[in-house]
């Protein structure tokens, strides 16, 4: 292919500061801000798989660009059983407090909304924090006030010039560990079809707003990281779909239907006929899941696995 460069046109980006959000100390792990999907029938290991990759996450630990950790939060939201006791599996999440387990049979739009303005409170709250702690700082290591602005002297003597570390008022988590930073939040949907969450007929459903903003941050928007679970693929509206990044695949009756509907989403990545051969290997594992990723920032050779600590080695003739 031949090819004449066009005069007078830059072919280069402008320089921009590009922002990441916080990311996992173990960089095996699924890269954040991520949407996974995961659907089979009762009893196919959904709950279980998404435990064990929050586990996994609690293992691992979150650090900012700046270097500071992070706190990991999971809110568990589902139509009624987040406390049952064959949930009891949930107990083993450090991330996870019990305020956290929300129930949410009516109104699950207005529900979702309320858990959602309360992050971005959260954040706004830690975020406005840090302004008091960097003036405190520049205060300390100076000991004179001419080289701070009247608003910073203001909010010193409002804050009486207390130690960040000391004041109770600092942004906390219940067990009164600092919040340095937004928490690295995990929002898991469980199983609820039978809510109005995933209604198609209403025009603007929060669920399928927040798939589509879920990886923003702004004044308005706050970033997160979402986990459907459902027991039935059909029910999860195509547009969440088309917004997810990991795809857990458990056994179905559905494995036809399954494939057709997601290869158009992962089609960049994947082929269908490597899908399909790695389906059926992997559903012949007792409790095997294929867990394929097309995250952007996913490890090239991490794209397929078999479960969260094992990849699979991919067929070259496969690989785009």
């Amino acid at each position: 292919m031949k090819t004449t460069a066009l005069k007078g046109i830059n072919g280069e980006m402008r320089k921009y500061k590009k922002y990441d959000p916080p990311q996992p100390k173990n960089p095996n792990l699924p890269p954040t801000y991520n949407i996974c999907l995961s659907a089979s029938p009762k009893g196919g290991g959904k709950t279980y798989n998404c435990v064990l990759l929050l586990q996994a996450y609690e293992d691992s630990g979150f650090v900012a660009t700046n270097g500071t950790d992070v706190v990991m939060r999971t809110i568990w939201v589902s139509g009624g059983t987040s406390r049952s006791k064959q949930n009891s599996i949930l107990d083993t999440l450090k991330s996870l407090e019990n305020e956290d387990r929300i129930d949410l049979e009516d109104d699950v739009d207005g529900g979702l909304a309320l858990i959602y303005d309360e992050l971005k409170a959260e954040r706004d709250l830690i975020e406005e924090y840090n302004k008091y702690v960097v003036i405190y700082k520049k205060f300390m290591s100076s000991k004179q006030l001419n080289n701070l602005t009247y608003d910073n002297l203001a909010l010193l003597s409002f804050k009486r010039f207390i130690d960040p570390k000391d004041d109770p008022d600092r942004p906390r988590t219940t067990n009164g560990e600092i919040l340095h930073n937004p928490r690295m939040v995990f929002l898991v949907l469980d199983d609820m079809i039978g809510g109005d969450g995933y209604s198609t007929n209403k025009k603007g459903n929060f669920l399928n707003r927040l798939a589509v903003k879920s990886r923003h941050e702004s004044n308005n928007l706050v970033g997160l990281n979402l986990f459907f679970i459902s027991q039935s693929f059909k029910a999860i509206p195509p547009i969440i779909r088309k917004q997810t990044d990991v795809f857990i695949l458990l056994k179905s009756a559905s494995q036809t239907y399954i494939i057709d509907a997601i290869i158009g989403e992962i089609g960049s990545h994947f082929k269908k006929e490597e899908v399909e051969e790695l389906y059926n290997e992997v559903m012949k594992v007792d409790y095997g899941a294929l867990i394929l990723s097309i995250h952007k920032k996913e490890k090239a050779e991490n794209r397929v696995r078999i479960s969260w600590r094992e990849r699979i080695n991919r067929d070259v003739k496969y690989i785009m």
